[in-house]
């Protein structure tokens, strides 16, 4: 891939994964100062992630018809103009506009990204060199969005924020325009079916279903921290709200720095190992937090929440890498969709229950929840190792 379309690749994830992984810090604040509900806060992550659901399943296996660069093109109109609404109207019935949309875009430009992978690598080595790559630049944008908040905190207008992100969207929108994708997929007259029929034949393989219960509890663990983080280290570890976003933001930070870090460690041990060490790591710096502030805050158990991101960091993109190896280019576009919507369901799922949680007990008991999940992948990882070996 040449330049031009690798910056173009990495700015459609920061802005998105900007925007997205900002929930946290919007549910807070907007508890803060609209004076919401908890159980409202949590819905947030529904109107992202159900949007993102519906949509992958119903137009992902679509994409290739309308062209991956035109899809990436509107994705990014659509991100701005959200993001403009809110800057603008500053009020809290334009917060769900805002997720509802960028929602709805990023299903369709993920989609894009991830077969864009599919054309260009020739071997799975470099698809999955390629897949941590660009997951670990979404952690990075991840990680620009609670910087960006806690310094708009601290300015005492945490919305304008937004028209920072509306701008990168610009940016983004503007090198498309000059960076032409020039590959049979991008065919207006492409004759392949796609649709429903594809991921219907798709989910009759067990790997398959293993691999989306997979993704799914993956992102129930990283969403549902991410989420609610900031309330954490706010309620819990007694952190200012400009500090609270700071520490969102090294969280994502371990996220990218592992995935960047993770294509050296499996040259020489195994992705399954590696995986469910890295799983146990995270089960055993949750459980220590929540054991050291059970009684009363403790500062530093905010960094040992950020080591989780760290150690879960690289389960995702390698199994994703993983499972669309294994098949025809022609069925990415599907099997994208396919995992989006699984994704969507359990970063959705786990924000919920979280907020519930929170709602009807305390902040510190719903941080034992994860812990479920995380022994669950680890038991459906072994299972998918299984079926993988078959």
């Amino acid at each position: 891939m040449n330049w031009r379309l690798q910056l173009g690749l990495a700015l459609n994830l920061i802005v998105f994964a900007t925007v997205l992984n900002s929930v946290g810090i919007v549910v807070e604040r907007s508890i803060s100062e609209w004076h919401i509900a908890k159980t409202v806060g949590g819905t947030l992550e529904g109107c992202k992630d159900l949007t993102i659901a519906a949509t992958s399943l119903i137009l992902a296996s679509q994409v290739p018809k309308l062209g991956y660069r035109r899809v990436m093109m509107g994705g990014l109109l659509a991100v701005l103009v959200a993001c403009a609404l809110l800057a603008g109207v500053q009020q809290f019935w334009t917060v769900p506009i805002l997720f509802v949309l960028c929602g709805a875009s990023f299903a369709l430009v993920k989609v894009s990204v991830y077969a864009t992978v599919g054309l260009f690598a020739q071997t799975p080595a470099q698809h999955a060199s390629a897949m941590n790559r660009l997951e670990g630049i979404y952690q990075i944008g991840a990680l620009v969005a609670p910087v960006v908040f806690a310094r708009m905190i601290e300015s005492g207008n945490w919305i304008n924020t937004y028209w920072f992100v509306a701008s990168l969207a610009l940016i983004a929108f503007l090198i498309w325009t000059v960076t032409p994708l020039k590959t049979e997929s991008e065919a207006p007259g492409e004759t392949r079916k796609g649709g429903l029929g594809e991921v219907k034949a798709l989910l009759k393989r067990p790997q398959t279903l293993v691999f989306l219960l997979c993704a799914g509890v993956y992102v129930m663990i990283e969403q549902s921290i991410g989420t609610w983080l900031p309330s954490f280290n706010k309620d819990v570890l007694a952190l200012t709200p400009e500090r609270a976003a700071l520490m969102l933001s090294l969280y994502f930070g371990s996220l990218a720095l592992s995935r960047f870090l993770f294509g050296y460690l499996v040259r020489r041990i195994s992705a399954f190992t590696l995986q469910l060490v890295y799983l146990a790591c995270a089960f055993a710096l949750l459980s220590a937090v929540l054991m050291t502030t059970a009684h009363g805050p403790w500062p530093a158990g905010g960094y040992l929440l950020v080591l989780v991101g760290f150690f879960i960091g690289p389960i995702y993109p390698t199994l994703n890498s993983m499972m669309l190896s294994s098949l025809d280019k022609s069925l990415h576009s599907s099997m994208t969709g396919l995992i989006i919507v699984a994704s969507a369901l359990g970063g959705t799922i786990g924000s919920q229950i979280l907020g519930a949680i929170s709602q009807h007990y305390t902040t510190h008991t719903a941080f034992h929840f994860p812990l479920l999940p995380i022994s669950a992948l680890a038991v459906l990882l072994i299972l998918f190792h299984k079926l993988e070996k078959k």
